[in-house]
C-alpha cells in the first residue's frame, strides 16, 4: 500500500470511529453550565427533561425528535458572526452557497445563500417561535420544477447574532407545529431578553481581508418592582474583497466584487406582570449591500494572455484561422451558418454562408465564466433592508406551556444592480455583448490576420483589460461612464398576521390549541423612463389551526397526537399571470409523536406526520406532460425513530433515522415515451424517497476537555406513478431541475468532530468538518476537509480578547454547482483570521 493510500485510509478510519453519531435528544449542547430561560439562570442539571431533551422556551412543542440547541454562551466563547457558522457543525444540516455572501440576484437560484436538513430544503426559520417566511416569496425562484423546494429566506438576514439566544434546530417532522410543509425541519432562533441587572458589551474584532466586525449590546430592568425588561443591540459587519482556494489548480485567487457591509439593530421590551403573563415588543432592523460577483473565477485562465483570448471570443471573433496562425497572424474564421437540419446554407452564387461575428456556446464553462469578474469589478451588488415588528400578549402560562395573542408585521426589501462593459465600440458607444462593430473594424483593419502586436492593440484599444490589472480596469470603469449605480427596481416582500394560542394542563394532558392568519404580499416596483414608478403584486392568505395533546401516559412515556388544519388562498394581484384566481387549497394533516424512557440512561423516540406543500405561483404556467393534467400540491408521509443512552457519566450515544416517502412531489425527470420509446424531459407530477441517517457520540473527558463525534448520510430517489417509466438516464434530462440531481449535487457522507477545552480563563475549540462521496462531475475533489479554529481568554471580568480561525488549512471547497460556469465555480472563502476584544461593563 502507497505511502498516500495508507494516509487516507488511516484518516478515514479515524473519522469513523470518532464519527459513531448525530444529533438525538440528548444530543451535546455546548456550555449548558450558564443556561436561560426567560429572564432565569438554570443550573446545568436542570436544562435536560427526564428524557434527555434540551429544554427552551418553546420545548413544550416537542416530544422527543433529533434536536440541537446552540446557547448563547457557545455563541460568545465561538463568536459566531452568523447563524450558518453557528449550526454548520450540526450532522445533517448542509448548506449550499455560491462562494460570496448576500443574496445575489433575486430568482436567480445559484445566486442564493440556501440551507438544507437530512437532504430537504423544504426548511422553517422561526424567530421566538413565529415564521418568518413569505408565502409568495419567488427570492429563490417562482416554480418547483426547477427551483428549490426552500420557502425563500436568507438564514444570515434574519437577525443579528448579538439578539440571539440560542438557536433551536429540530430536523425531521417533529417540527409538525409549525408547518406540515416543514419536512426538512425548523431553525428556531429564540431571542435575548433584558435581565435584572444592568450590564452590556461592546465587541469588536478585525481580520483578514479588512473584515472588520462592530457590535454592542445592553440590557437591564426598570420600573420600581423590576418588572420591565429591556435589551438593545446593534452591529456592523463589513468586508472587501474575499479570497478562495481554486479546487483545480490549487492557486489563490481574490473574487472580485464581493466585498460586503450588513448593519442591524434591534429592541425588545419586556413587561412581566406577574408569574403568568407578560407583553413583549420586539422590532428588528437588518440592512445591507453585498458584492453580486456571480461566480467564482477559474484560475487556470485568469492570466493576461487567456483573458484577451477570451474577452476577444465574446465580443469581436469566435474562432481564429488555424493555418494564419501558423504563419503568426490572428484572423478570424467564418462558422459555416447551418440550416435546421444542420446542412451549410449556400448564397445565391452557390458558395457557403458565413458568419464572422462573436458569441459563446458554453462549451467550455470555465473561460466564459471568468468573464463575469467585469461584473465584480464594476460593482454589481444586491441589497436588503428588513424592518419587522412582533408584539405579543401572554396572559397564561402553565406547565411550562403558553396562552398568548400576537400580531407581527414584515417588511423586507430586495434589489440588485449588475452593470458591466466588455468593449467600446469605434462610434464611441459601449457594448456588453458581442458587437458586429468590433468584428467588422476588425476585419477592415487586419483582413490577411493580425500579428500578437497588432492584436494586443487592438483589445487595448477597444476591449475590457484584464481584472487583475486593477490600475487599467479602474481606468476603463471611468471611461465608460462608471460603475454600478443605484437600482430602479427591487421587490417588496410584506407579511401582516395575527396568532392566538391557548395551552391547558388537564390531569395527565397538556393541550395546545392555536388559530394563525397571514397576508402575504410580494410587490415588484421599478422606475419607469418618464418618472413614473410602476407596480405589479401578487398576494396569498393562509389560515392555519393547530391541536395538540401531549399525553403523559406514565412518568416514563409520552404520547402526543395533534391535527393541523391549512388553508391557502388563491393568488391574486395585478403580477399573478396564469395563476390568477388559482391556488385555493386546504388539507387537515395529522401527526403522531411519542418518546419512552427505559431508565435515566436511555429513551427512544418515534414521530410520524402528513406533508403538504401548496403549488407556487409558477407551477400554474406548467401541466403534467404525461396526463396533461395540472401539477399537484405536494403531499406525503414522514417517519423518524430515534434513540439516545448514556454509555456511562460521561458518554452519551444518540441515533436518529428519517423516512420521508413523497406520494406526490413535483420534479423536471426524463421519461421514456411508451409510443416512441424515445426518452423526452417533462415537469411531473413524480415520487420522491428520502431517506437521512445520523449518528452521534457526546463525550467528557475530564473537567476541561469535551467532544461530539458525528456522521450523517443522505439519500433521495425519484419514482415513477402510473402510467409512465423513468428514462435510465434521467438524471441527465433533468434539466436544471437541482431537486433531481440532489444526491450528485452534495457529498453523500458527512462526518463531524467538535472538540472544545476549558480551564478557568481560556476557551478554546477545534471543528473539524469531513466529507466524502463527492461527484468529481461537480466537485474539484471527491472530499473535503475543512478546520475551523478559536481560541478565547477573559483577562478580567470585563475584558476578553480571542482569536479565530477559519478553513485553518485553506482548503478547496464548494457547496454547490451549476453547468453554466462548471467545476468551482462556487469555490467557498479560503482561510480566514479574526482577532478581537470584548469590553463588558
Amino acid at each position: 500500500m502507497s505511502k498516500m493510500k495508507r494516509r487516507y485510509t488511516a484518516a478515514a478510519a479515524m473519522m469513523m470511529v470518532l464519527g459513531l453519531c448525530a444529533s438525538a435528544s440528548a444530543a451535546y449542547d455546548e456550555n449548558l453550565n450558564d443556561y436561560t430561560l426567560d429572564t432565569m439562570v438554570v443550573e446545568a442539571d436542570a436544562v435536560k427533561n427526564k428524557f434527555g431533551d434540551t429544554i427552551t422556551e418553546q420545548s413544550y412543542y416537542r416530544t422527543g425528535g433529533d434536536v440541537k440547541v446552540i446557547t448563547r454562551q457557545e455563541i460568545e466563547k465561538r463568536h459566531y458572526t452568523d447563524v450558518t457558522e453557528a449550526i454548520k457543525r450540526i450532522p445533517g444540516v448542509y448548506f449550499q452557497n455560491p462562494g460570496y455572501r448576500g443574496n445575489g440576484e433575486y430568482g436567480w437560484l445559484p445566486s442564493q445563500n440556501g440551507v438544507s436538513i437530512n437532504g430537504d430544503t423544504r426548511v422553517v426559520f422561526l424567530v421566538d417561535g413565529r415564521r418568518v417566511d413569505n408565502l409568495v416569496s419567488e427570492k429563490f425562484g417562482s416554480n418547483s420544477k426547477s427551483g428549490s423546494k426552500a420557502t425563500g429566506t436568507n438564514i444570515d438576514q434574519i437577525v443579528n447574532m448579538e439578539n440571539v439566544d440560542k438557536i433551536e434546530v429540530i430536523k425531521g417532522p417533529g417540527a409538525a407545529q409549525y408547518g406540515s410543509d416543514a419536512t426538512g425541519g425548523v431553525i428556531n432562533i429564540i431571542t435575548r431578553k433584558g435581565g435584572a441587572e444592568g450590564k452590556g458589551s461592546i465587541d469588536v474584532s478585525t481580520g483578514s481581508w479588512h473584515k472588520h466586525k462592530y457590535s454592542l449590546n445592553y440590557s437591564g430592568s426598570a420600573g420600581s418592582d423590576n418588572s420591565w425588561h429591556y435589551f438593545v443591540s446593534a452591529n456592523r459587519d463589513m468586508s472587501q474583497d474575499t479570497k478562495y482556494k481554486d479546487g483545480i489548480t490549487g492557486a489563490t485567487g481574490e473574487l472580485f466584487g464581493s466585498r460586503w457591509k450588513e448593519d442591524g439593530a434591534n429592541i425588545r421590551v419586556d413587561k412581566d406582570f406577574n408569574d403568568k403573563q407578560n407583553l413583549k415588543i420586539w422590532y428588528n432592523f437588518k440592512e445591507g449591500k453585498d458584492g453580486y460577483p456571480l461566480t467564482v473565477p477559474a484560475m487556470k485562465y485568469m492570466n493576461t494572455k487567456d483573458w484577451n483570448a477570451t474577452v476577444f471570443r465574446q465580443v469581436v471573433g469566435q474562432k481564429w484561422n488555424d493555418a494564419a496562425l501558423a504563419n503568426g497572424l490572428y484572423k478570424i474564421e467564418g462558422i459555416p451558418v447551418l440550416d435546421k437540419n444542420n446542412n451549410q446554407v449556400y448564397d445565391e452564387n452557390g458558395n457557403p454562408k458565413y458568419t464572422y461575428g462573436a458569441g459563446w456556446s458554453f462549451d467550455e464553462p470555465e473561460k466564459y465564466r471568468n468573464m463575469f469578474a467585469v461584473d465584480g469589478a464594476f460593482g454589481a451588488f444586491s441589497k436588503f433592508k428588513n424592518q419587522d415588528w412582533d408584539i405579543q400578549y401572554t396572559f397564561d402560562k402553565e406547565n411550562g406551556m403558553e396562552s398568548y395573542v400576537r400580531i407581527y408585521d414584515q417588511k423586507h426589501k430586495y434589489s440588485a444592480r449588475d452593470k458591466y462593459v466588455w468593449g467600446i465600440n469605434p462610434d464611441g458607444t459601449t457594448t456588453s455583448s458581442s458587437s458586429m462593430q468590433l468584428t467588422n473594424k476588425y476585419m477592415e483593419l487586419f483582413p490577411n490576420g493580425a500579428t500578437q502586436e497588432q492584436l494586443d492593440k487592438f483589445i487595448a484599444d477597444y476591449l475590457v483589460p484584464f481584472p487583475g490589472n486593477k490600475e487599467a480596469m479602474k481606468e476603463f470603469i471611468n471611461k465608460v461612464g462608471g460603475g454600478a449605480t443605484e437600482p430602479t427596481s427591487w421587490r417588496e416582500e410584506n407579511n401582516r398576521g395575527i396568532q392566538f394560542q391557548y395551552a391547558k394542563s388537564f390531569g395527565i394532558n397538556d393541550i395546545i390549541a392555536s388559530v394563525s392568519y397571514d397576508k402575504a404580499k410580494n410587490l415588484s416596483k421599478r422606475w419607469q423612463n418618464d418618472g413614473t414608478l410602476k407596480t405589479s403584486s401578487v398576494e396569498r392568505k393562509t389560515t392555519t389551526a393547530y391541536m395538540q395533546d401531549k399525553i403523559h401516559v406514565s412518568d416514563k412515556w409520552d404520547l402526543t397526537p395533534s391535527l393541523r388544519y391549512a388553508h391557502y388562498s388563491s393568488f391574486t394581484g395585478s403580477g399573478t399571470g396564469s395563476a390568477e384566481g388559482k391556488g385555493s387549497t386546504h388539507l387537515l394533516t395529522p401527526a403522531l409523536q411519542t418518546q419512552y424512557m427505559f431508565d435515566d440512561t436511555a429513551s427512544v423516540y418515534a414521530s410520524w406526520v402528513k406533508i403538504f406543500r401548496p403549488l407556487r405561483r409558477g407551477d400554474y404556467t406548467s401541466t403534467d406532460q404525461i396526463t396533461s393534467g395540472n401539477l399537484e400540491d405536494e403531499k406525503g408521509d414522514a417517519w423518524t425513530i430515534g434513540a439516545r443512552k448514556d454509555l456511562s457519566d460521561k458518554t452519551t450515544v444518540g441515533v436518529n433515522y428519517d423516512i420521508t416517502r413523497m406520494s406526490n412531489a413535483i420534479a423536471t425527470l426524463g421519461v421514456v415515451d411508451l409510443n416512441t420509446g424515445d426518452t423526452k424531459s417533462y415537469a411531473l407530477n413524480a415520487k420522491e424517497d428520502k431517506k437521512a441517517f445520523n449518528l452521534t457520540i457526546d463525550h467528557t473527558f475530564d473537567e476541561h476537555l469535551s467532544a461530539n463525534f458525528a456522521y450523517s448520510h443522505m439519500n433521495n430517489e425519484w419514482k415513477a406513478k402510473n402510467g409512465w417509466v423513468l428514462a435510465p438516464n434521467y438524471l441527465m434530462l433533468a434539466g436544471n431541475d437541482p431537486n433531481v440531481a440532489i444526491n450528485r449535487l452534495r457529498p453523500a457522507n458527512h462526518y463531524s468532530m467538535n472538540i472544545s477545552y476549558e480551564n478557568r480563563d481560556l476557551y478554546t475549540g477545534l471543528l473539524a468538518n469531513y466529507y466524502t462521496g463527492a461527484d468529481e462531475t461537480f466537485f474539484t475533489d471527491k472530499q473535503f476537509l475543512v478546520l475551523d479554529f478559536n481560541i478565547n481568554y477573559k483577562i478580567n471580568k470585563d475584558w476578553t480578547v480571542y482569536g479565530l480561525v477559519s478553513n485553518l488549512t485553506n482548503e478547496a471547497y464548494e457547496t454547490s454547482y451549476n453547468s453554466r460556469y462548471g467545476r468551482g465555480a462556487a469555490a467557498m472563502p479560503g482561510r480566514c483570521w479574526m482577532i478581537g476584544a470584548k469590553y463588558s461593563f
